[in-house]
């Protein structure tokens, strides 16, 4: 199973980071309150979305054990038919 395309989240993540990169060369360059305000803003949502990232990447692969194992026992309940004819 490939992973989900979850373009929007990660487009959104990337998008948070360059902010967070301008307002972190401002606070660097100004040293303003206001500037490391920004700068903790953006850490801020960048936290928030690869919280959300995270979440579904997760789903995922708990999607992909559950399938995994559907097919083991798919798998074992043919072999023991075919043991059973024999």
């Amino acid at each position: 199973m490939k992973p989900p395309r979850d373009e929007e989240l990660h487009d959104k993540l990337m998008e948070a980071f360059r902010q967070y990169f301008k307002a972190n060369q401002e606070w660097v360059n100004k040293g303003t309150r206001r500037a490391g305000l920004k700068t903790r803003k953006w850490l801020s949502e960048i936290r928030h979305i690869a919280i959300e990232r995270r979440e579904v990447i997760m789903q995922w692969r708990y999607e992909i054990d559950r399938e995994k194992a559907e097919r083991k026992v798919n798998q074992k309940t043919k072999n023991k038919k075919v043991n059973d004819n024999i």
